[in-house]
């Protein structure tokens, strides 16, 4: 019964959500807002991709601002004159593709994967993204909530370290250190069921199946209600 708005989209990681927020969100309003954090690869790929773009790190700074919002004929211009070019470059791809596979195989990726392998690190700028959102948020009166989304390599080993694997103890430290309420769909949704990979399309590697962002979703509804006592 509760109007939504989604602003995510593919790639985006933590500076990128920090630009949705300031371009979209705040001309909403909204009272309540969901920050997904995706354990793969919003710091170890996203955040170290987007922190060299002199244009996102400018969404550090409080006053900052594109003005998107009443820009969208540019936008499309911009996107209409992209469509040809994307055309070309799918074609490269492919080739790109099959070279990333195999460079994957040789880096023994997936086995990286399925046993946890920690390669991550708690970038700082991490804090200091959340804390501008917070910040943002509360100037209009909402509330931010950090929705943690466990992957599959998580679940894929029989016996592994919940709290080393990915950092998670430490990020959710670092959200908690914040005043940033966690919602956290590993505890929620995952840790007690008997077979959480049932929550994966055929069991293997991937995003959540229907089941599994059901679950998810029923998991965050219920906790913004047991948090901010009933929604209105």
């Amino acid at each position: 019964g509760n109007s939504v708005i989604n602003l995510g989209s593919a790639g985006n990681g933590p500076l990128l959500q920090l630009a949705g927020l300031k371009e979209y969100a705040q001309t909403r309003t909204p009272r309540i807002v969901l920050w997904f954090y995706y354990e793969m690869n919003d710091l170890k790929d996203d955040l170290v991709a987007e922190k060299s773009s002199f244009l996102l790190r400018q969404y550090l700074r409080t006053e900052f601002s594109q003005d998107l919002l009443n820009r969208q004929a540019e936008i499309d211009a911009s996107l209409n004159a992209y469509i040809p070019l994307a055309e070309k470059e799918r074609e490269a791809r492919g080739k790109t593709e099959r070279i990333i596979f195999w460079t994957r195989i040789l880096r023994l990726y997936h086995i990286r994967q399925r046993i946890g392998f920690n390669d991550l690190t708690v970038d700082p700028l991490f804090a200091k993204i959340l804390t501008k959102a917070r910040d943002r948020v509360a100037a209009w009166n909402g509330k931010l909530y950090l929705v943690y989304l466990p992957e599959f390599s998580r679940y894929a080993k029989a016996s592994i370290n919940h709290g080393d694997f990915r950092k998670r103890n430490e990020v959710l430290r670092v959200v908690e250190s914040l005043g940033i309420p966690v919602i956290d769909i590993h505890q929620e949704v995952f840790a007690n069921h008997p077979d959480p990979l049932t929550l994966f399309p055929f069991r293997i590697y991937g995003h959540y199946n229907a089941e599994g962002y059901t679950r998810v979703a029923s998991a965050i509804v219920e906790s913004v209600k047991k948090s901010r006592g009933q929604l209105q």
